[in-house]
């Protein structure tokens, strides 16, 4: 791509709109040129498959090798002539078969045999989702390594749970950060298995491989027809990294809605984290905060500002993908054989769609890596309500000795005497207790059961298994750095 303006006034997207994408590999993924590059690399690879099948000559292979570039090609003028036939496939095509021609004469007889523009297309989108979903298991195994040390460092760092945004009952902030890795472990693992089944597609203009078979049939026998077909599908699939699907799946987007799905998720887990880290970091509450540099999180009019601006951004990402995710299951609606229209729609909206995840992940994984945990303002703030955070702790003990609904009604009184007077709970229970004839050794555990020692619940438990879950699938190196590599 171009990196200036051009003369005529036509801009390259700098990213003015969206300053979250910059440091991450979104462009480098999903840009105009990273698309060429993956029809340059779905057409070579059916015409590397035809050679593999015999139905190519070999020196085809040599031509390949030279024509694997795509910035050999002018993405301005095929984006251009693009309009005339509705999608950039057919001039690709085009200009891929002068160029084949001044490698040897004869090329372009092998280039886009059998294929139509949708099966080169979806199979560039699947080469694009594939090297997008390998960049978003990165980074949200980078994201969740992060989130697992926090969950381990602070299971004993005790804070408000808040539920309507209201204090409710005491959590810890290890709890709360071993929350939002279990939902990056959910996605992970979701991701995984997308990335794993990504498939090639490849009909020709019906879906049934019509023009291939003929192909296969003249140049080797109707005898081995079938099984040439099969080594063309297979041997495609191949080359470019991606499976073999039973059938041509032109009309069949399930696919593409699945990808969309898992796509919109995973923003929606950066998203809700980002959230959080947002509201907790609010000047009120001030419980965690983004460790800015110098010049990040001011403001146009006010120079105090320190504003959590990655976490602004995350979710203001998350909060674009339903829109788009909802465009792509509409695009499940595919009439006839091609459809007029739905396969269209599909194009800007993944993409867009993959734009934003990778900028939101790769978002939060920062963002979490530079979270700084005042442990001190989370205790003071539990002490802000004066002991109503141990409300229900202290109504579960009564329960068991008075009944539940007998304790319930006794602590709703001493916690609504105790906002109006503005008196610890603790205090206000103990003397209705005494007043009720309470025994001295259940006045003992009540009056106890006010402090932040105790684990509340079962989090140890929880934290445990979910970072344990994930340090699991870390050990067992799910997608090594020399795999990952590979899909550069």
């Amino acid at each position: 791509m171009p990196d200036r303006p051009e003369a005529d006034g036509h801009t390259f997207d700098a990213g003015l709109l969206n300053p979250l994408s910059h440091g991450t590999r979104e462009s480098v993924l999903t840009s105009d040129q990273a698309w060429l590059q993956a029809m340059v690399d779905a057409e070579l690879a059916l015409t590397r498959a035809l050679v593999d099948a015999g139905l190519a000559p070999e020196w085809m292979s040599a031509v390949c090798d030279r024509l694997a570039d795509a910035s050999q090609f002018d993405l301005g003028a095929i984006a251009l002539e693009a309009r005339g036939g509705g999608n950039p496939v057919i001039p690709f095509v085009k200009h891929l078969g002068r160029a084949a021609e001044k490698v040897r004469a004869g090329a372009s007889d092998h280039i886009h045999v059998g294929a139509t523009s949708q099966d080169i297309l979806d199979t560039a989108a699947m080469i694009v989702a594939h090297r997008v979903t390998c960049e978003l298991i990165r980074q949200l195994d980078s994201l969740g390594a992060t989130l697992a040390d926090l969950a381990d460092e602070h299971r004993g760092t005790v804070m408000s749970g808040r539920t309507l945004g209201q204090q409710a009952s005491p959590t810890s902030f290890g709890f709360v950060a071993a929350g939002w890795l279990d939902a990056v472990l959910l996605i992970v693992t979701r991701l995984d298995v997308i990335r794993d089944t990504l498939p090639v597609q490849l009909g020709g203009a019906v879906g049934t491989l019509a023009v291939l078979t003929e192909i296969a049939r003249a140049r080797r026998s109707d005898a081995v027809a079938a099984d040439v077909l099969d080594t063309v599908v297979t041997r495609f699939a191949h080359h470019v990294g991606l499976v073999v699907p039973r059938l041509s799946w032109h009309t069949n987007r399930v696919v593409i809605s699945e990808l969309a799905s898992v796509l919109a998720a995973a923003t929606g887990v950066a998203g809700t984290f980002a959230l959080d880290v947002s509201v907790l970091s609010r000047t009120e509450i001030a419980e965690v905060s983004e460790r800015l540099a110098p010049g990040q999180g001011g403001s146009s009019a006010m120079p105090h500002k320190r504003n959590p601006v990655s976490a602004v951004l995350i979710t203001a990402a998350a909060l674009q993908t339903p829109g788009l995710a909802s465009t792509l299951y509409g695009s499940m609606l595919a009439e006839d054989q091609r459809p007029s229209g739905a396969w269209h729609a599909e194009w800007q909206s993944l993409r867009v769609l993959e734009r934003l995840t990778i900028s939101a992940v790769t978002g939060a994984a920062s963002l979490a890596a530079r979270l700084v945990v005042d442990s001190d303002r989370m205790l003071a703030n539990l002490d802000l309500t004066a002991g109503l955070v141990f409300s229900e702790r202290v109504t579960t003990i009564l329960a068991e000795t008075v009944g539940k609904t007998t304790a319930f009604a006794l602590v709703e009184r001493a916690s609504h005497e105790a906002f109006v007077t503005n008196r610890p709970l603790q205090v206000v229970l103990a003397s209705i207790l005494i007043a009720e004839g309470c025994s001295d050794a259940l006045r003992a555990q009540i009056w106890a059961a006010f402090n932040y020692e105790d684990q509340p619940g079962q989090s140890a438990v929880g934290i445990d298994r979910v970072v344990h879950s994930f340090r699991q699938r870390a050990r067992a190196g799910t997608l090594s750095a020399t795999a990952y590599a590979n899909t550069l």
